[in-house]
């Protein structure tokens, strides 16, 4: 019965696997135009903090894009047109000769990644039983590790314009792939096309018969009409519905949970791995190979956390993570303030990476799948996911800036000070909504 929900999943995945290609990238192609002499394009230190961040600039564009297009267009033929973006710009980072289309690629992709968030999100969230929506919902943000893994990994046998063709043909199969998987029954339900929702939920539950699902299906009729808009009412009334409880509240929710992603610090400082190697004199091990390192270390968390989040659940995580971060960056902060020796920096490197897939990379995805009612989900996650590449932006363009006026120790303690107000702010606001059916998760905000 979840074999088939794993397989649903698995094609909408290599959409995930997209964002953690793109967000990767920067990394490699900003290493190679620092170090290697034999390029012709290179780039100063304000052009590196432009393409380290331009993609996140634009990215909430396409996070309001696709919310408008997503009711009208379904999820599936949503993530399959959100291909072409992806195909775009990584075909024009391939023959870029200049850092102008550089920038241009970098913020076609970030319109790309924008884009995908949303529907990615939304299907796994409709598709999955109660009972697996979490495991499945992390398993996704395995996908968004492996995404780092393979660039990383990629960047240290290939040139970053070879690792920008290989990315061109991840997107043509992820484009075939989605083609092939249904479309969610919620969303046909909401169009009125019962029969086809009915086809669909057979598929994803095991191929199997239509009396099999009856129960399931009746349940989603009835929870969509507890939700139902009706279509004709003015643009004040609609507003009026996003100031309800139940999408106010956790739309609050998620917003500081996206907060907290950067400002724990991982995601903040991704772009300038071999930068912050440098400065923290990391010389145990290549440059390179310390960032696959990190990348299978993240993975491994994320793995850890869709293994036990059934049973553990979602704030015990979210508080681990959050606090196994904070201890990171203060031990970061006393190997820059010559309290602790540098060899500690690698190990203490490692276990932020861990500590963040653990919980801060994978829960967010999952709050959003499952916390937002379905009349307004679409525009929330955008809302959201727009809120969020703001605040990413916003982090990684001043991070060059904050390292000269508080110097890298001094950025590592603000890091902790941050996830000290983080883990307060969970344990007081985030709801338990593992195992929870959408209307018991948003009967606790009404």
């Amino acid at each position: 019965k979840a074999f088939l929900q794993v397989v649903a999943c698995t094609a909408n995945n290599l959409i995930v696997l997209s964002i953690g290609l793109v967000i990767s990238f920067p990394t490699i192609l900003l290493g190679a135009l620092y170090t290697n002499p034999q390029e012709t394009l290179t780039l100063d230190d304000e052009q590196a903090s432009w393409f380290a961040s331009i993609s996140l600039l634009f990215q909430p564009i396409g996070s309001i894009f696709v919310g408008l297009i997503m009711e009208p267009l379904g999820r599936k033929r949503s993530m399959i047109l959100l291909n072409i973006p992806f195909l775009i710009g990584w075909t024009m980072i391939v023959f870029a000769e200049s850092a102008g289309l550089l920038f241009a690629a970098g913020a076609i992709l970030g319109f790309g990644v924008g884009c995908t968030e949303a529907p990615a999100i939304t299907y796994i969230g409709e598709v999955c039983e109660p009972k697996y929506r979490g495991a499945l919902s992390a398993f996704a943000v395995m996908w968004f590790q492996l995404g780092y893994l393979c660039v990383y990994g990629l960047g240290s046998v290939l040139s970053w314009r070879y690792i920008a063709a290989v990315c061109v043909g991840v997107q043509v199969l992820t484009a075939l792939s989605v083609a092939m998987i249904p479309e969610t029954p919620l969303w046909l339900i909401s169009k009125g096309r019962i029969q086809s929702a009915e086809k669909a939920l057979c598929w994803l539950r095991g191929w199997t018969k239509p009396e099999s699902v009856k129960e399931e299906l009746n349940r989603l009729i009835e929870y969509h009409r507890t939700i139902l808009i009706p279509r004709k009412i003015s643009l004040k009334e609609r507003i009026k519905y996003f100031f309800r409880p139940e999408m106010r509240q956790p739309l609050s929710i998620v917003i500081w949970y996206m907060f907290f992603v950067y400002a724990t610090g991982l995601q903040t400082v991704r772009p300038y791995f071999m930068h912050i190697f440098s400065e923290l004199n990391v010389v145990d091990m290549g440059a390179h190979q310390l960032t696959v390192l990190m990348a299978v270390l993240g993975l491994a968390g994320t793995i850890l956390c869709t293994l036990t989040v059934r049973h553990s659940g979602k704030r015990t995580l979210s508080l681990l993570s959050v606090g196994g971060c904070g201890l990171c960056t203060l031990g970061l902060s006393l190997v820059g303030f010559l309290v602790l020796p540098y060899s500690w920096s690698v190990p203490l490197l490692l276990l932020f990476s861990l500590f963040t897939g653990l919980g801060l990379a994978p829960l967010p995805w999952m709050l959003q799948s499952e916390m937002y009612p379905f009349y307004g989900k679409c525009m929330a996650i955008g809302i959201a996911s727009a809120l969020s590449y703001l605040m990413g932006f916003c982090a990684i363009k001043s991070f060059l800036a904050l390292e000269k006026i508080l110097q890298l120790s001094g950025v590592f303690l603000l890091f902790t000070s941050l996830s000290v107000f983080a883990g307060i702010y969970l344990a007081v606001r985030l709801p338990e909504t593992e195992g929870k059916t959408f209307g018991e998760i948003q009967s606790r905000f009404n």
